[in-house]
């Protein structure tokens, strides 16, 4: 039986369904914008209003592979491909299980940079922004807001 524990040798990092070998760390953070409220008359907020939920950013970092660059696996676009580029998801998944335990939806490339030292493996980094996520509670889409036509 699998520990209920996930660690990090038990995560695997799918980018737009093919399997990224390459990271070994990868972290992810979202943040619901809110405003507070304010009256006349009163020295205090009377209330704290969600107005949103922010992006999802991404950040990723690994190895770097000769012929496997960030324009690979990583999906980091060359110039040339912007205006055709189409966004993708990112899944992390527990080996031991198959359970999906992260997806962002929507995500698009932000940064990338690559590292080399002496006496060290190279590194890269990925960041990528998303427009949502969830995790093996379920989805949390909204199905009754607004969208582009």
């Amino acid at each position: 039986m699998a520990s209920k524990v996930l660690t990090g040798n038990r995560a695997k990092v799918y980018v737009d369904g093919k399997l990224a070998g390459i990271f070994d760390q990868c972290n992810y953070s979202t943040a619901i914008s809110s405003e507070d409220i304010f009256i006349l008359g009163a020295s205090s907020a009377r209330e704290i209003a969600i107005t949103a939920q922010e992006i999802v950013n991404l950040n990723c970092s690994g190895f770097r592979v000769v012929g496997n660059g960030v324009f690979i696996l990583p999906k980091f676009p060359k110039l040339a491909d912007l205006m055709s580029f189409q966004s993708f998801t990112v899944v992390i998944q527990d080996r031991a299980t198959g359970a999906n335990v992260m997806t962002v939806l929507g995500c698009v490339p932000n940064t990338r940079g690559e590292n080399f030292s002496a006496k060290q493996t190279s590194k890269i980094q990925v960041s990528y922004k998303g427009i949502r996520s969830f995790d093996e509670s379920g989805d949390s889409d909204e199905s009754d807001a607004a969208d582009l036509p």
